[in-house]
């Protein structure tokens, strides 16, 4: 599966060379670079906390990670975040078995298809619990998603 990520990669890296002007003009995103423990903890996280929730979903959830490792306000690393005290699903890791899905939204990713500025996500069942402190961005699914709260 990862030649297949790596083949995808490559692909976007030639249409977002600097010779196609075009390009440029579409404003290629710029990839992600993870390392395979790194992807392989994005992909199990994003697997429990969103495996019945399909590419997008599970893109959504890694989206977060990666936008709160760019964020002062969290740990500065993809472990950290996961890890830290009450954030994830940590439980289910050892467990879990990333579907083909999960691979996509990780490669996807990669490709720089970040959704910005989630920070935050909840079921949306227990919709308005972190409204004190973010702003609700979307509903997709059973899932509410969240950006910081701006003064």
């Amino acid at each position: 599966m990862r030649k297949a990520i790596l083949g995808i990669l490559l692909g976007m890296a030639v249409l977002c060379h600097p010779i196609y002007a075009e390009a440029h003009e579409r404003n290629c995103p710029k990839p992600i670079e993870v390392t395979q423990e790194e992807a392989e903890e994005l992909m199990k996280i994003a697997w429990c906390e969103a495996g019945n929730q399909g590419v997008d979903g599970q893109l959504y959830v890694m989206s977060c990670i990666i936008n709160r490792v760019n964020s002062p306000e969290w740990p500065s690393d993809i472990h950290s975040v996961i890890f830290q005290p009450h954030q994830f699903a940590v439980s289910g890791m050892s467990t879990a078995e990333p579907t083909a899905e999960t691979h996509l939204a990780l490669a996807y990713l990669e490709m720089g298809n970040l959704v910005p500025q989630i920070i935050a996500f909840e079921t949306v069942s227990n919709n308005n619990a972190l409204d004190k402190y973010y702003t609700e961005a979307f509903e997709y699914r059973d899932h509410c998603f969240y950006t910081l709260k701006t003064n």
